[in-house]
């Protein structure tokens, strides 16, 4: 199996999940640039799913998983993923995605999208919850650690950071699947 297979497969998440939950996992994948594995692995997927859905208007979020579900396994997601970006409708949603994952936080959606589409109260600027902030993909990306949540040990400031091989092999593999698909 090929990293972009791992990458671009339909999710099963454990336990055996809903099919909306494993779309939900395919636009994450697909958005985020980590595998399905690692996405399951923060455990913060359900949690993601429920946040998302309480602050936007029914049928948004169904209509960006609708979108990119329509994208077959192993297509090149990179041009797909930018015309959603770029759609005024599921853009921003799609990046509050990103951020969700990335960061553990609700952005609040620009002004001219809440006019058009509907406001939510729960459409603010917030962390969404504790375990979103520790289980944040920035800091796998950063080889880091969440301050003040997951202490590295007494005395490790004093000692040089590791090398962050993991990020490496991570940005490697990416180059090559993207070098490969263009």
């Amino acid at each position: 199996m090929t990293v972009n297979e791992d990458r671009t497969r339909p999710a099963r998440s454990p336990g055996g999940s809903d099919d909306r939950t494993d779309r939900f996992l395919v636009v994450s994948v697909a958005l985020t640039g980590f595998g399905r594995v690692e996405l399951l692995g923060t455990g913060l997927t359900d949690t993601y799913l429920r946040a998302i859905d309480a602050v936007l208007p029914d049928g948004v979020l169904d209509e960006l998983l609708e979108a990119v579900g329509e994208i077959p396994v192993g297509a090149d997601h990179e041009t797909d993923v930018e015309s959603i970006l770029a759609d005024p409708k599921l853009g921003p949603v799609a990046r509050n995605i990103i951020l969700m994952w990335f960061c553990g936080t609700w952005t609040r959606l620009p002004d001219t999208w809440r006019t058009a589409y509907g406001v939510s109260p729960l459409d603010a600027d917030r962390v969404v919850s504790a375990q979103a902030y520790q289980g944040g993909l920035q800091w796998v990306a950063a080889g880091a650690h969440p301050a003040g949540a997951r202490q590295q040990g007494f005395g490790a400031w004093s000692l040089p950071p590791e090398p962050a091989a993991q990020s490496e092999t991570r940005a490697a593999a990416q180059s090559e699947t993207r070098a490969g698909r263009r």
